[in-house]
Parts: C-alpha cells; structure tokens; sequence
C-alpha cells in the first residue's frame, strides 16, 4: 500500500512539472507539506527514540510529548511516551496517556501491554497489591509476555519473597524466557533468599555476560559473590554500576551499593 502511495504522489509531481514549472513547484510544496504533516509523529518518535537509547530520558519525554500532542500518533507511540514518563518520574502523566489507551478499542496485544504499564504506575503509585492483582488477573485471562513475566516475578518477591509461589512464578519465567534481563534478575534473587547462591550464582553470571548496563544485576550478582566469599569480585561488579543507566524506575539506589561495599571492605580487613 505503501508502494502505491509513493508512486501515485511521483507520477502527481511529474505530470505537475510537465505542465509547467510554477504548478512543479507548488505541488511539490503542497506535497511536501502535506507528508511533513502526516509523518511528523512519526518523525518525533523516531528522535525520542534515539534519545531514550542514549539514556536521555528527559529529551526523550519532549520528543514524545511532541509526537502525542499532535493527536495523530499511533497506540504504539503513546504506549511508549507512558514508559518514558515512568523513567523520568511523571507516575501520574503515565498513567493518564496509558488510561487513555485502554479507553480506545485496541488489540489484545497493546491492551495487555497498556495493563502492564498501568500496574508499573500503581506499583510506584505505593499500589503494590493492586497491580499484583491486575497483572494476576491478565496472566490468569491468559495473557503471557517477557514484560507481564518479569514484572509479576518482582511483585511477588516484593509481597512474599519466601514462598513457594513465588519461586515456582519465577522458575516458571525462566522457561519462558531464560535470557530477559528481568525474568533473570528475579530468579537470581529467589536463589538468593533461599541462601542457594551456586545456583544464583550461575544465572547471574550468565545474565552478565552481555554486559547490561541495568543496575540491578551487576547489585544482585554481587550480593551472590559475597556470600560466597568472592569479595574482590563483589566489588569489581558494585564498581560496575556506576557506568550504568539510572532512572526512576531503578530499585537499587546509590546508598544500597555504597554500604555494600562498605559490609565487603570491612569482611576483607
């Protein structure tokens, strides 16, 4: 459909210049108008896009704002601005254009990741049982997902950490998917409670073998390695998080690592 569209506004723009250079002219104008405000959305997204890989949450929030206010982005779009605003903080901002979303008719797909996002905003919200309760009922309605995996994994071992539910939820991930960052991260830290830090150990270091640039694993691999007596390589990987991309939604601060470290240096004296 594409195809056709470009080659009816190229045989438009030739007959246009066969007739005369004025009527060219202004029909590639008229044209070119017309595209720059069809796409522009599309144009935004792309340059918040390229912000948000660069780890510029905030120029990649201008640039989505800008896409969604032109009320002519696509569900997608506004579906990735509400998880930017989730990075730089606007819990509220988010939830609203994720409301707004599901308020639309959308597909099963894009409805199941709008109910993701909205129980992300009611976990930051301090609504830890609510959105535990709709990411259950949308994998209980069948609905399964990297994100809706790795996201009830969390929430569970926030609610419970110890129980059985939530090992067998995280081993159960980790079938579905044994290389997402998150999924990993969370059955790491189910090892690790349960003081099984051979097995934690081996997840943790296959997960880092990519060298993610996310706090929590190099945090959680590092616990591991201490409790195995690994201090040099404890710290070595708490040094690492200092290279990595921080937000709103990192779960590990700066104070959790520094006192960390502290515990190490002092076992090692």
């Amino acid at each position: 459909m594409k195809f056709v569209y470009i080659l009816s506004v190229a045989i438009i723009i030739f007959v246009a210049w066969k007739t005369s250079w004025l009527i060219g002219i202004l029909a590639t104008l008229f044209i070119g108008a017309v595209c720059l405000y069809m796409f522009l959305p599309e144009i935004y997204k792309v340059k918040g896009r390229k912000a948000f890989a660069a780890a510029d949450y905030k120029g990649a929030k201008a640039w989505f704002e800008k896409a969604v206010k032109t009320g002519r982005a696509k569900i997608d779009t506004a579906m990735e601005y509400s998880y930017v605003l989730l990075r730089t903080g606007d819990v509220d901002d988010a939830e609203r254009v994720v409301s707004n979303v599901l308020a639309r008719k959308v597909s099963d797909k894009y409805k199941g990741r709008a109910i993701i996002q909205r129980c992300m905003c009611y976990y930051k919200q301090g609504n830890l049982d609510e959105a535990l309760e709709d990411g259950m009922e949308l994998y209980n309605d069948g609905f399964r997902s990297i994100m809706l995996y790795g996201m009830i994994g969390y929430f569970k071992i926030l609610k419970d950490p110890m129980s059985d539910d939530t090992m067998n939820f995280c081993l159960e991930a980790y079938d579905y998917d044994d290389e997402n960052r998150d999924i990993c991260d969370n059955l790491t830290i189910c090892y690790y409670n349960r003081g099984k830090y051979e097995e934690a150990k081996e997840i943790a270091d296959k997960l880092l073998e990519n060298n993610t640039k996310s706090v929590e694993p190099w945090y959680h691999s590092a616990q591991v390695d201490y409790k195995l007596g690994l201090y040099k390589e404890a710290l070595e990987k708490l040094d690492k998080t200092a290279e990595c991309n921080r937000s709103y939604m990192t779960t590990v601060s700066v104070e959790e690592i520094e006192a960390l470290k502290a515990e190490i240096k002092e076992k090692m004296k």
